[in-house]
């Protein structure tokens, strides 16, 4: 996890927006750059053709944000935003320990979805992480989203065997990434392989803590 100094490091807005017509500007430039990044990488997106693709000059684009991490740092910011509300709303069903394994494949189908219509999101997760400082908040981001699972599963969970569990979890919502990633290279047909054997997979781990014999694997 990044230390104060690293976290206090992080890109952030140079003007807080408080008027309609400056979060407009804001949601503009982002678009272009979500589309820039999709069309081209992140390597080869400039600040200047960002500015001229949103209408604007290259200093209404430095106004607000000082370089192209901190977009790329806003864009990922949304990115989570819209994971975890998808992930709290799927985890809002879980009533008992029969429930954890629908939720777990309602997430990870709302996640495939989601990415799946919007294919430019695995090549700002690459961007992330490419960069040292932003590839620690998406760490950091990754291990909280699973801590938001656990802290609302693992009552289900062995005593014993939730240090372990939460290790899991962790290591699960980066091989989500991973999965979807795989599917959406893949021929439509295969894709769907590829997310229901993953999904599969999952169910088999979280059973193994439920019942409490993953302590004999």
């Amino acid at each position: 996890m990044p230390d104060a100094k690293q976290a206090s490091a992080r890109p952030v807005l140079r003007r807080i927006p408080k008027q309609e017509r400056s979060r407009d500007r804001i949601d503009e430039i982002l678009k272009v750059a979500m589309d820039l990044i999709g069309q081209k990488g992140i390597d080869a997106v400039t600040m200047k053709e960002i500015a001229a693709l949103s209408g604007g000059p290259i200093a209404s684009v430095y106004q607000y944000f000082p370089n192209k991490s901190a977009i790329i740092a806003m864009l990922y910011d949304r990115y989570i935003a819209n994971v975890t509300q998808f992930m709290t709303l799927g985890l809002s069903d879980v009533r008992g320990p029969d429930d954890i394994c629908r939720a777990t494949d309602a997430m990870i189908d709302l996640y495939n979805l989601y990415v799946q219509g919007n294919p430019q999101i695995q090549d700002l997760i690459n961007a992330i992480q490419a960069d040292k400082m932003l590839g620690d908040m998406d760490l950091t981001e990754s291990r909280r989203l699973a801590d938001l699972f656990a802290d609302a599963t693992d009552q289900y969970i062995p005593e014993a065997l939730r240090a372990q569990y939460r290790r899991t979890t962790f290591m699960m919502c980066n091989l989500t990434v991973s999965a979807v990633r795989m599917a959406l290279k893949a021929q439509p047909e295969e894709a769907k392989e590829i997310i229901a054997a993953f999904k599969l997979s999952t169910r088999a781990q979280v059973s193994l803590f439920l019942d409490g014999s993953y302590a004999s694997h």
